[in-house]
């Protein structure tokens, strides 16, 4: 009997949960809209290159890693 009454009132029991968990957090992300963004002059822009010489070079200078980027039409 008990399992009847569990399955039964399983998927209601989800889309309830669902429901819940969502109206929770609608505030908490709501929270989130009213930072500042950072004006134009703050962004930083990334450099691409081209060469594998050039980048170590920069790599080597900055500290900072490489990331390669490899793409193909086959």
């Amino acid at each position: 009997m008990i399992n009847s009454v569990f399955h039964r009132y399983t998927p209601w029991l989800a889309g309830f949960c669902v429901l819940l968990l969502l109206t929770v957090s609608m505030p908490v992300l709501a929270e989130g809209e009213g930072e500042a963004k950072p004006d134009e002059s703050e962004v930083k822009q990334v450099v691409w290159g081209t060469s594998i010489e050039e980048a170590t070079k920069m790599s080597v200078e900055t500290g900072k890693p490489i990331m390669m980027d490899f793409y193909t039409e086959w």
